[in-house]
């Protein structure tokens, strides 16, 4: 990569205890270098969102659209950077991870894809990691490779249905009915991916994020008509990615370099989780 960037609103909304490009200490640091050439992106950018009032103790499930095969290392990059104060965790199909076991150090978890046991352990695995304080659950609910322009792709419903779980654990705690333990904040937060071309012999990746949703029942239910409805949670859902994925095109079409903050610039390298891997299957053969 030539550089990452994201816009510059989203820093102020979801940057939560670490500036764009430093690690918090919160966390193991985590060093990111630059993607190789032709093969990635290379810059990531964010737009700039009105500031986010999510604080470290609530949790984060961020959802994007399936751009290409580098999304897992964009969201582990991502995560280490503008979701600092949150461990990141991500579903990845089982024969995937079988074939690259790295990603399990890192956060990822395996699914069966397309079938309903998969699916089952997808909410199950999720809802216990979101249980937990400082905690974020990374998605491509697309379920499949589409282009960062393409709209008309339906996102799997295990998305909305999550969010409606977190809506349901949210009402039980307001009720009383959850114990004396103050359950953590849920925030739902969507980001457009691209990795495009602009001006130098690499690529740029570009990060767009959208303002995040809150699942607390009470936000909920001032923002919608039944926030434990599933097709109108699919439909939100839906609409601020594709939001965020208009706004991302735009900006990216007029090569506007003023709406985004640069949060990895060119350096020569390669990005750690790809070089690690690649030495690693080297050090194994």
């Amino acid at each position: 990569c030539h550089s990452v960037a994201i816009n510059r609103a989203a820093l102020g909304n979801v940057n939560c205890g670490a500036k764009a490009g430093v690690p918090s200490h919160s966390q193991p640091t985590r060093s990111a270098g630059t993607l190789p050439p032709l093969e990635a992106a290379g810059a990531e950018q964010v737009d700039r969102s009105p500031r986010l009032t999510m604080a470290p103790q609530d949790s984060v499930i961020v959802y994007a659209n399936h751009a290409a095969w580098w999304d897992p290392l964009t969201a582990i990059f991502l995560s280490s950077t503008v979701l600092a104060d949150y461990r990141m965790f991500a579903p990845i199909d089982a024969e995937a991870l079988k074939k690259y076991p790295i990603f399990g150090s890192l956060g990822f978890f395996p699914v069966a894809q397309s079938s309903l046991e998969g699916a089952a352990d997808f909410l199950r695995i999720s809802r216990a990691i979101l249980r937990e304080p400082g905690t974020s659950v990374w998605v491509t609910p697309e379920g499949r490779f589409v282009d960062a322009r393409d709209t008309e792709a339906e996102l799997m419903p295990g998305l909305a249905h999550l969010a409606v779980k977190m809506v349901k654990r949210s009402r039980v705690s307001a009720m009383g009915q959850a114990g004396d333990a103050k359950l953590n904040r849920v925030w739902i937060l969507a980001g457009a991916v691209e990795y495009t071309f602009w001006e130098e012999r690499q690529a740029e990746l570009l990060v767009w994020f959208s303002e995040p949703i809150c699942s607390d029942w009470h936000v909920a239910s001032q923002e919608m008509e039944d926030p434990l409805d599933k097709r109108e949670w699919q439909q939100r859902l839906t609409s601020s990615l594709r939001t965020a994925q208009g706004k991302l095109a735009q900006a990216s079409i007029a090569r506007d370099s003023s709406q985004f903050e640069i949060l990895l610039g060119s350096q020569a390298g390669t990005f750690f989780v790809y070089d690690w891997w690649r030495k690693g299957r080297a050090w194994l053969r």
